[in-house]
């Protein structure tokens, strides 16, 4: 798998820290704009990598590429 992340984009809401956090980090403590460390995350961490995608207000996460066997559940 693959994310990206269009900065340009990003409201700040904070959901892909919380959802994500080994995935993405927000620049505030409390939320805040997203960056992305983790462009390549280990198949465990790809549920939520695509639910952090799909709860994205402003469409800002992007996941390409294989999905796992696990990769639809919802983690939470």
């Amino acid at each position: 798998m693959k994310v990206t992340v269009n900065y340009d984009t990003c409201i700040a809401s904070g959901n892909c820290g919380y959802i994500a956090p080994n995935v993405f980090r927000n620049l505030d403590e409390h939320g805040g704009f997203v960056s992305l460390i983790n462009e390549h995350p280990p198949e465990s961490e790809w549920p939520g990598a695509r639910r952090a995608e799909r709860l994205c207000p402003s469409a800002t996460i992007r996941t390409e590429g294989e999905v796992g066997p696990d990769d639809t559940a919802d983690p939470g």
